[in-house]
C-alpha cells in the first residue's frame, strides 16, 4: 500500500511507501484514520491522504490532521471529509417556504454548507450527489415554514438520516481534484450464521422506545390540551407516529417514554424522532473476520447492510453494519465489523483487547 499526500491547493506532494494503516468507517460518527510509512521528503504542507493498493487502486481518503516524522517512518494521522458538514448554518424558512421532501431538504442543508459566499469554503471543490427521494417528512419532523434557527448542519442531517436510514458517503477523486459526497439508502442485506464466527454480544433493553412530541402552553392554558405527537418504536425498530394516543401491534414492553417539549412543534418532533432513532439497533455484536470457518469478505458490504443473524438455524436479531476496521499490519490485513448502534466504538474495543484476541 502507499499513500498519495496532497496539498491545499491538490498539487501532488509525494508519496508515503509501504504504508501499514488502521481505518475505521462510521455510519454517522466521524471515520477515524493513521497509517504509517517511508518517505524522506517534506510533508509539512499535506491537506489530502489518500490510501491505494500496490496497483494504485483507490481505496480511502481523508485530510491530514498531523504527520509526525520519525527518521524515514512517517505517521499519518486523517480527519473524516465529513467534518465539512460539520458547521453551524442558519435555517431561514421567514423568507422562503419550507419543502419537507426527503430529498429537498438534502439539497437545503448541501447549498447552506456549500454555496456560500465565503470563498474559503470551496478551497477544494465539493460535489454532492442527492438521489430523488419524495418522501414528505412533515408528518414525522413537523413543518419548519415561518421559522428560523442556527444549528449545526450535520447535526440537523442525522436526524433525517437515521430515522430514514440514510448515510453519507465521501471520497476524493484525485482525477477531478474534488470531494465527492453520496446520500446512501443501502438496500443490501446479508444472511450469517453466528455458529460460524467468534463474536462478542452485548445487548440492551431498557432504550426509550414511546415519545411525545408537544407544544409549550400560553399561560393558563392546560399543558394537556395542547397539540402533541406520539411516536412509537416497534419490536422491528420500525418508528410510527401518530397524531393521539393510539393502540397499535407490536409494542415494546415495558413502556420507557419520553416527552419533548418546545415553542415550536416542529423542533419538540426533530427531538423525539431523533431520541427513538437512536435508540434503534442497540445491540452490539462484534465480528472478527478472521476468525470463522467460513470467512465473508465483510470489507465488500457498505455500511448499513442489514444482516441478519440466525443461531441454531433460528432468526435471532437483523442488525446493520455500522463500522468497518480494516487493517493491514506486517501480519497481513484483518477485518472487523460492528453491527448495532450500542454507544461504543470498534476501535475502543479493538485498543482494549477481547478474550478472542
Amino acid at each position: 500500500m502507499f499513500i498519495s499526500l496532497y496539498k491545499e491547493n491538490l498539487s501532488h506532494i509525494t508519496n508515503i511507501t509501504h504504508a501499514t494503516h488502521d481505518t475505521t468507517v462510521r455510519i454517522y460518527d466521524f471515520n477515524s484514520f493513521t497509517s504509517a510509512g517511508n518517505c524522506d521528503e517534506d510533508t509539512t504542507e499535506a491537506k489530502v491522504a489518500v490510501l491505494n493498493d500496490d496497483a494504485g487502486n483507490y481505496k480511502y481518503a481523508c485530510f491530514v490532521d498531523g504527520i509526525t516524522p520519525d527518521g524515514l517512518k512517517q505517521t499519518v494521522k486523517g480527519l473524516d471529509l465529513k467534518t465539512l458538514w460539520d458547521t453551524e448554518v442558519l435555517f431561514d424558512f421567514t423568507v422562503n417556504s419550507f419543502d419537507g421532501r426527503l430529498s429537498k431538504i438534502f439539497e437545503k442543508v448541501k447549498a447552506l454548507v456549500f454555496d456560500s459566499a465565503d470563498a474559503a469554503v470551496q478551497t477544494i471543490p465539493v460535489e454532492v450527489e442527492i438521489p430523488e427521494d419524495l418522501t414528505n417528512t412533515v408528518g414525522a419532523f413537523g413543518d419548519y415554514s415561518g421559522t428560523y434557527f442556527y444549528k449545526n448542519a450535520y447535526a440537523f442531517l442525522k436526524g433525517y438520516l437515521k430515522y430514514y436510514e440514510y448515510n453519507i458517503d465521501s471520497r476524493y477523486d484525485p482525477a477531478e481534484g474534488k470531494i465527492v459526497f453520496s446520500f446512501v439508502k443501502c438496500t443490501q442485506t446479508l444472511d450469517i450464521n453466528l455458529n460460524d464466527f467468534i463474536y462478542e454480544l452485548t445487548t440492551t433493553s431498557s432504550a426509550t422506545n414511546k415519545a411525545i412530541a408537544t407544544m409549550k402552553p400560553p399561560e393558563g392554558v392546560s399543558p394537556s390540551s395542547v397539540s402533541a405527537k406520539y411516536y412509537y418504536r416497534k419490536t422491528d425498530n420500525s418508528i410510527v407516529v401518530y397524531n393521539a394516543e393510539t393502540t397499535i401491534s407490536g409494542r415494546i414492553y415495558p413502556v420507557k417514554q419520553k416527552y419533548f417539549e418546545a415553542e415550536y412543534l416542529a423542533d419538540a418532533q426533530f427531538n423525539a424522532v431523533y431520541e427513538l432513532a437512536n435508540a434503534r439497533y442497540v445491540d452490539n455484536i462484534i465480528i472478527d473476520n478472521t476468525k470463522t470457518r467460513d470467512p465473508i469478505d465483510f470489507s465488500i458490504y457498505p455500511l448499513y447492510t442489514k444482516v441478519n443473524l440466525y443461531y441454531k438455524e433460528k432468526l435471532y436479531k437483523t442488525l446493520p453494519i455500522t463500522e468497518k476496521n480494516i487493517s493491514l499490519s506486517s501480519n497481513g490485513e484483518k477485518v472487523k465489523i460492528k453491527l448495532g448502534f450500542k454507544k461504543i466504538l470498534l476501535t475502543e474495543i479493538i485498543k482494549g483487547g477481547s478474550s478472542n484476541d
